[in-house]
């Protein structure tokens, strides 16, 4: 494999012939040169039309020189600017020829005809891409030896093959010529077949420079975006580095191979590609140093592995040691992250904690708080510029305030300034996660529309820069947000179309899974169908082993409904006991715990111990008022609304549902919205009863709304198809409509009743 020069890269100086000389149009000469400059200038390697381009140009025919410079005209009349090119390389007739036009594009930047006059055209400066790029294919070509040279020529010659018929066409004279001159030397013209990728030909299209270009593009998705390399760029790096014996390469081969293994979920694979980038780094570089840097990344790659596999004691022992090695070296941008890593597992996995990392404040050396620990990062980070560091710990710290019961306010403004930090410092890789954490804010808050935009945004704005553990993590979300307000088969559609996406991602194959699974247990549920709904809840049973605390939570929730639904109340009263005990513990979200004290209390009332449930729910109700927990307050005035009703408090009942169901309606929880108007139509069926004299003008008031918030909460339970809650409906409306004398309307109510049972 040669080190830069290619058959691809001589037809771009041959290209910058000819633009240099004036043949390209008024028209094409902007298009040639943004060609030009796609692949002679050094791209990121993040940017992927630009490393897309240049793998096109590393392929193994011109097809795709044909289809770009096809459409662009020159000078020449009926000619456009591939016609000139395919002139240009078939006039070319060996290595004097080859050598002859790179040592003329390099002498001074002026053009010569064949006779070796300077042409007045377009000048190249030596300091511009185009120049830089001249003078880079000169030296190269300088350092060849001569058997490499003579390999490139004949790797051009096939390369150049293929395009015969096409210049013989629109060169008939040059193509007679070209054949009389092999007749007389006795050299049989190259077969058209004659380019092979199994041969060594084949293999000097492709050069050092585009393996580690497609390699570093390789692992800057592997390890930002979380994507997997496709098929067929393995097979094409695969084919590249099978002769390289450089070092430095093949470690960077295997440190892809250990990011591929490690999203495919092959533990001992990425183990020992990791161990194996490791040695092919200390043989490419010389020198104790090295390999003292090399090893506390390869610790913190190591670290990161285990705790991706639930290896939590190896994760944070070799995160310790990677801690010791930094200091050691004093590297501080590996030890802040290391810091930063630690404090991030704690919070995402606290009921994993050991006392290896109980508290980073040993690391540190304070002996303060979460608080004091933030603080520390914060100010290193400031102190190093590592605007990275100080993104992530606001959004940790951010986190800190919303799972401990902190201000909302507070968590909002740290999530505004890591925000505010991405966009100062071009930080486009962190905004899906901060736009998530946005999202996730608004949720807390009860402003489900603004929490769907700024989900939205994670995809739409950021979507090239976007992480593929975002991308997901923002549709799931979505996708349950669909769920929440009745439309299962558009949330079953958005979780399919991420699987082309994830390309065998196991992790994230495995979330799409249990959020898919969530929905059909939902929807389950809804129906009554209880057989079903025990089949989908075996399911993820096992995933709350392994899961992140999101998706364990949310089982936990649905499996307690399926016990409520059941009649099972004792099971779900033990279940809700034993997950109040697990949620204690240090790390846990404040939001949870009351979720699961507000169902405690919904299970005591529906046990017919009203009073008992009275003490919990309040408790919990006035304790999410208090921190701004919108959605479980909302879940704890219904509640305390059902169980003031068995307590005969009906006016007190209906005013309480009427002050929170408008903020209900913008959480877009058609669950919780229909419990709300059934609640608020009961409340005035009791207030018409035993607070109004019979037969009065109120009394008959109180009953028509009373029939429409039924009505109401029917339709809604409708959206979400909720068998149970329909019936429900339909029965108090029938009595009213018959307590009322509207025949009419007692007739269609148990008309649909019986089309329900039927259907059911």
């Amino acid at each position: 494999m040669p080190r830069y020069l290619t058959p691809a890269r001589i037809c771009c100086l041959v290209l910058i012939r000819q633009y240099q000389s004036g043949h390209t149009s008024s028209e094409s000469s902007l298009r040639v040169l943004d060609f030009l400059a796609t692949h002679v200038t050094a791209s990121p390697e993040n940017d992927f039309e630009a490393v897309s381009e240049r793998n096109k140009l590393s392929s193994s025919d011109i097809t795709y020189l044909a289809e770009r410079l096809s459409p662009w005209s020159s000078k020449v009349t009926g000619r456009n600017m591939y016609d000139m090119l395919l002139k240009r390389i078939w006039s070319l007739h060996g290595l004097d020829s080859l050598h002859n036009l790179i040592n003329r594009l390099n002498s001074d930047g002026v053009p010569f005809d064949e006779e070796g006059n300077p042409i007045p055209s377009k000048q190249i400066t030596p300091g511009s891409p185009l120049g830089q790029f001249i003078r880079r294919c000169y030296v190269e070509f300088t350092r060849l030896q001569f058997a490499d040279s003579q390999a490139l020529w004949n790797s051009f010659v096939a390369y150049r093959a293929l395009t015969y018929e096409d210049w013989a066409t629109k060169n008939p004279d040059a193509a007679r010529e070209l054949e009389e001159t092999q007749n007389l030397t006795n050299v049989p013209a190259l077969p058209r077949n004659a380019f092979n990728d199994d041969t060594a030909e084949a293999k000097s299209n492709s050069s050092v420079v585009d393996a580690d270009m497609l390699l570093g593009f390789s692992i800057y998705q592997l390890q930002n975006l979380g994507t997997r390399v496709p098929g067929d760029v393995k097979t094409q790096l695969g084919k590249w580095i099978g002769d390289q014996w450089d070092s430095g390469t093949q470690s960077l081969h295997f440190f892809m191979e250990f990011f591929d293994h490690w999203r495919s979920g092959q533990y001992n694979m990425a183990l020992e590609s990791l161990h194996r980038y490791f040695d092919y780094s200390l043989a490419a570089r010389t020198g104790a140093d090295n390999m003292r840097v090399y090893y506390q990344y390869a610790l913190l790659h190591l670290s990161v592995l285990h705790a991706d596999f639930e290896c939590w004691d190896e994760s944070v022992d070799a995160m310790n040691e990677c801690i010791a090695t930094a200091r050691e070296n004093q590297d501080t941008a590996c030890l802040n992250f290391a810091l930063s890593w630690l404090l991030y597992l704690r919070h995402a996995h606290p009921d994993k904690s050991r006392s290896s990392f109980a508290t980073i404040s040993g690391a540190v050396g304070s002996g303060g708080g979460e608080h004091d620990e933030i603080a520390f990062l914060k100010q290193k980070a400031r102190d190093g510029k590592h605007w990275v560091l100080l993104s992530n710990t606001l959004l940790e710290e951010a986190k800190l305030e919303m799972f401990s019961g902190g201000s909302a306010n507070r968590a909002q403004e740290y999530i505004l300034q890591a925000m505010y930090l991405n966009v100062l410092h071009d930080l486009q890789n962190l905004a899906p996660a901060a736009a998530l954490f946005h999202g996730a804010s608004h949720d807390r808050l009860g402003q489900a529309q603004l929490a769907t935009r700024s989900y939205e945004l994670a995809t739409v704005v950021h979507d090239v820069h976007c992480s593929l553990n975002d991308r997901v993590r923002s549709s799931c979300r979505l996708a349950f947000a669909s769920a929440l307000s009745g439309h299962y088969s558009k949330a079953m559609a958005m979780l399919d179309s991420l699987n082309p996406t994830i390309r065998g991602v196991l992790k994230l194959e495995q979330r799409i899974l249990a959020f898919a699974t969530i929905v059909q247990l939902r929807r389950q549920l809804h129906r009554g169908e209880l057989e079903a709904a025990s089949y989908f809840l075996n399911q993820l049973r096992p995933l709350r082993s392994f899961s992140d605390p999101e998706i364990v939570f949310e089982v936990n929730l649905l499996e307690i409904e399926f016990f409520i639904k059941q009649g099972s109340f004792e099971e779900a009263l033990t279940k809700v006991g034993e997950r109040i005990r697990e949620s204690k513990g240090r790390g846990t979200d404040m939001a949870q715990r009351l979720h699961l004290l507000i169902l405690k209390s919904r299970i005591y009332l529906a046990g017919g111990q009203a009073v008992k449930g009275f003490a919990v729910s309040l408790r919990a109700t006035s304790t999410a008022e208090r921190h701004l927990l919108m959605p479980v307050l909302h879940e704890g005035l219904a509640v305390l609304a059902r169980i003031l009703i068995e307590l005969s408090e009906y006016a007190v009942a209906r005013d309480l549902i009427e002050a929170t169901l408008p903020q209900v309606l913008e959480s877009k929880n058609v669950t919780l919205t229909a419990k709300m108007f059934v609640t608020m139509g009961e409340a005035c069926v009791g207030f018409a009863g035993y607070c109004c004299e019979a037969g009065s003008a109120e009394q008959a008031r109180s009953m028509r709304r009373a029939l429409g918030l039924i009505e109401r909460g029917r339709v809604a339970y409708q959206r979400i198809e909720d068998i149970s809650g329909m019936l429900d409906c339909l029965l108090m409306k029938s009595k009213i409509a018959n307590w009322s004398g509207d025949e009419t309307t007692s007739a269609q109510a148990d008309e649909m009743y019986m089309q329900l049972l039927a259907d059911r």
